[in-house]
């Protein structure tokens, strides 16, 4: 669409993307990316950056609007747009958006839990005053987690050895789960349309421990299709239905993804992401071999009642993804770690995360 404007973190997120031309980004190699304007990269998920995050999106969207009276944007997460539409009166110019009432309740860690917890499987869990968790979890592993954050950022590993290095705050609730360990992450992207449900290819999320959190790393599609069996899988689609038919309900539209684990031949249900996935770059790719509509488009069709035929298709990619930290030069030259992995396909260079796409399997399970 000659008129659609893309707002997200990435450049590369239309990479593979015929629908949208044009984007606003944090990373990227186009006049309308932050860090090309800034001369240097910075954390996007870190609160002290928000601010200027946000100055600079509005400044691009006004930017856009003098440029073409038409314009129209549709946004990477939907969690962001709110305030920027109230602000800029953007109201008439903005697609795709459910209501922001649900949107903040599918985000939060919490509420989506106990919501779901009586139709689907879902580890135990208690809720903790920071202040209190010192003393009542001494003697076990635990995933300690806020009501909201994304890739890991409010996730924390804590045990014996590290307990009281963990800075909760006093005063804050966390969500506390037993250590499942050995368990496979996964993720799968969903399309939910005013009567249908549409499950796309699942992937297993590479998650790192670092500095005690547990950390995103990337996306194994192809893992995922030589490791979990038929059994597990359907497993996985059944739940993955349920949850979406409630969501269907209270009238959500669009893409989403959907965190789970598999644990002693169970699946069990970790998050919602009401959003664009960071493996939708490999998706798309995917897609784009395929000759079927990019992510983009399949969201645009679920709130226009379009009608979505998509035929069965494998995504024959995995990523991996180097954190460099807040640098301030672009990095250009892979690092170390990931010489002796055969790199197929590289993108997402301006960022101080660097995303590499592989047409084999990369990690070991």
């Amino acid at each position: 669409m000659k008129d659609l404007v893309w707002i997200g973190i990435r450049e590369s997120e239309i990479k593979y993307c015929d629908f949208i031309n044009n984007s606003i980004n944090i990373f990227g190699n186009n006049e309308n990316s932050l860090n090309q304007q800034i001369k240097k990269n910075i954390n996007h998920n870190n609160e002290d950056n928000f601010l200027l995050m946000g100055q600079f999106y509005n400044k691009e969207i006004l930017r856009f609007i003098k440029k073409n009276k038409n314009v129209k944007f549709m946004y990477y997460s939907q969690i962001y747009t709110y305030d920027a539409i109230k602000k800029l009166n953007l109201f008439d110019r903005v697609i795709c958006l459910n209501n922001q009432n649900l949107i903040n309740f599918i985000n939060n860690k919490f509420k989506i839990k106990d919501y779901l917890k009586d139709y689907i499987p879902i580890l135990k869990y208690t809720y903790i005053k920071g202040k209190d968790f010192n003393k009542e979890y001494k003697n076990n592993e635990y995933v300690v987690q806020s009501e909201e954050g994304s890739g890991g950022s409010s996730t924390f590993l804590v045990n014996k050895d590290n307990i009281n290095s963990i800075n909760l705050e006093d005063n804050q609730i966390y969500m506390v789960t037993n250590y499942c360990k050995n368990n496979i992450p996964i993720n799968i992207h969903v399309l939910i349309t005013t009567s249908d449900i549409i499950l796309l290819p699942t992937s297993i999320q590479n998650i790192e421990i670092s500095n005690n959190r547990l950390t995103y790393k990337g996306s194994d599609f192809i893992a995922y299709e030589k490791i979990v069996n038929k059994y597990i899988d359907a497993k996985v689609k059944k739940y993955t239905k349920i949850v979406c038919k409630k969501l269907q309900e209270k009238n959500y539209r669009g893409i989403l993804g959907i965190d789970w684990i598999i644990y002693n031949n169970e699946v069990y249900f970790m998050e919602i992401n009401p959003r664009f996935q960071n493996s939708s770059t490999i998706l798309n790719k995917a897609l784009q071999d395929n000759n079927l509509p990019s992510l983009q488009e399949l969201n645009y069709n679920c709130f226009y009642n379009k009608k979505i035929i998509l035929k069965p298709f494998k995504v024959n990619y995995s990523s991996y993804i180097s954190e460099f930290g807040d640098n301030n030069e672009i990095p250009i030259e892979p690092i170390e770690k990931l010489d002796e992995i055969k790199d197929d396909i590289e993108h997402d260079k301006y960022s101080y995360k660097m995303t590499y796409i592989y047409d084999e399997i990369t990690i070991k399970y």
